[in-house]
Parts: structure tokens; sequence; C-alpha cells
């Protein structure tokens, strides 16, 4: 009987270490991710170091150049850069930031360029693209959150190069954030005042609840919703790239809002939400269907028409 009592005794004293040890985990999770990293981000933006390039050819006979910079932090970024070489004139650049499997794969999109140059940006994540089981899942955080932060430095990496191309006109660097890039370009752009005006494409002012609408789609237990995309909006340092913040410091460049009618990933009403938490001057727009993918060349087709439109008030 006393056998019987003290390992229940045992059990129980275990099981509040364990819940204790989870409660702490969380409540430093949630201060960590929500610390200001602006002095962080200018250490790790530093000085290029080093650059390597390759340049070949696109199916529209223009130019595409994949560039590799390193900074003296140790921080490194991958990019390509699609243009025109019939016009050497400085010409307006695309900065893009799109989804975690598009990255510079985003520059094939565009098509011809034409009096453009497209850059497509990857994340710095050096991790697997795809990765099964809790125990690999678990490996991979240490690299995705600090991809996470990387991120915001490595587009004024990128940037700190364009500035430097005679090909560039500088007063016309335009970011763009699609998807689950709308917070790192935003965040991006409203700490780089080189970056002359903004476009955030199929995003969401609330980074968590963005979060939790992926977490709906994929798993069926309702009760896990939101914790689920509680955590990961702390994994994701969601604080600190806190979108509807950011926005607000892009101003007075030019912010240019694009919703999708018919979103089925991005909640109903975040795009005028953004609208509302950005500065003069901005501009709200909507395309026609879902939510932007690369399977999807219609909304792509429609995403640049927007933004060739919009170009003169974009760089204004």
């Amino acid at each position: 009987m006393r056998s019987g009592v003290k390992i229940r005794s045992v059990l129980k004293y275990a099981l509040l270490v364990v819940v204790l040890s989870i409660v702490v985990s969380l409540l430093w999770l949630r201060w960590e991710s929500s610390q200001p990293r602006d002095a962080w981000w200018t250490e790790r933006q530093g000085r290029i170091e080093a650059i390597e390039t390759d340049v070949s050819t696109t199916a529209y006979g223009q130019q595409s150049v994949s560039v590799r910079l390193t900074s003296d932090s140790g921080l490194a970024v991958f990019f390509r850069v699609v243009r025109s070489t019939a016009s050497p004139g400085p010409r307006p650049v695309l900065v893009v930031l799109g989804g975690h499997r598009t990255g510079s794969d985003a520059v094939e999109l565009f098509g011809n360029v034409g009096q453009h140059a497209v850059v497509g940006v990857d994340y710095p994540y050096d991790g697997p693209q795809k990765v099964k089981g809790a125990l690999p899942i678990v490996k991979t955080i240490p690299k995705a959150r600090q991809a996470f932060l990387d991120t915001v430095p490595a587009v004024s990496l990128v940037v700190d190069w364009l500035v430097e191309q005679s090909w560039v006109d500088p007063d016309r660097i335009i970011l763009i954030g699609a998807s689950l890039g709308v917070p790192f370009a935003t965040t991006a752009a409203g700490r780089d005042p080189r970056i002359a005006g903004l476009i955030l494409v199929h995003g969401a002012a609330d980074n968590r609840l963005w979060l939790q609408t992926q977490v709906e789609r994929r798993v069926d237990t309702e009760i896990l919703h939101y914790p689920l995309a509680t955590v990961l909006h702390w994994l994701a340092y969601g604080p600190v790239l806190d979108t509807r913040e950011h926005i607000a410091r892009v101003a007075p460049r030019p912010v240019l809002i694009i919703g999708a009618r018919d979103d089925e990933r991005t909640p109903a009403g975040q795009a005028e939400l953004l609208f509302d938490a950005a500065g003069e001057p901005r501009r709200l727009r909507f395309t026609d269907g879902q939510h932007i993918q690369p399977n999807r060349p219609e909304i792509i087709a429609e995403l640049l028409r927007v933004a060739d439109e919009e170009l003169d008030f974009l760089s204004r």
C-alpha cells in the first residue's frame, strides 16, 4: 500500500515539474519573441564581404544573374535578378519576397520583365524544405527561427548591392511582400529608407490570426487552433515582426495593398486593416479570384498589371 502511495506521489510531482517546465518555456518564448531587434538587425546586416555571381539568359532573351552575398557578420543571402540589357540606363527595380518555396524562383513568374528589373530573394534558411516526424521538426526549429530574424537584414543587404549597380534607379527600388513575405517586407521597408515604395499582396495585418487560418486548414481539432497558432506566432517572431506596427513606419513613402476577393488563406477584412494601419500615401486594390500561388498564372498576371499601373504612385 505504502509503495503504491509513493509511486503516485512521485508521478504527481513529476507531472507538476513537467507542467511548470512547459509554462516557463512558453513564458520565455513569449518574452524572447517580442524583444526589440533594430540594433541586432543593423549589426547582422553588416557590410558585404564576398560576392558570387552566375550569369545566364532567360527564355525571353533577358539576362538572369544569380547572386550570393556574404556579409562580414556571416549573414548570407541568395537572389536572382532578371532584366533586359537592351537599354543600359537606370530602371525601376522590383524586389520580391514571396512564399517560402518560391524564393528566388519568383522571377520566373514575371515572364518578360520589360523595362523593369525583378529581384527574387531566397529566405536565408539552410535547413531541409520538407520535414516529417516530430524529432526532425524539432531539430529544424532553431534554423527556421534564425531565418525569420535574418530575412529583414538580408533584404537590406540586397539593397546595399543594388544601389551600387549602374542599371538601378536608386529612387525606384520597390519591395513586394506576397503572402508569407508580407511581415518581412513590411518590417524591412519600415527600417530601410532606401526602399522607395512597398507593395503588400494578399497579406494580413494580424500575423497570429493569419497563422491560425493556416492551422485551421491542416488541423481538424478546433480546440487546438488557437494555442497552436499562438505558439507558432512566437516561434516565428511574430510580435517583433508585427505587420501593423511596421507598416506605419513606411510613411511618407507610398504603400500599395492588394487583397484578393476570394482569398481562402487570409482572414476577411485583413487588407482593409492593413490599409487603415498604413500612413499616407496609400492605396488599396483587389484582384479577382483566390490567394496568389505559382500555379495560378491568371492571378499573377493581374498582379503584374496592377503593379505596372501603380508604378508612378510607388516611386514618386
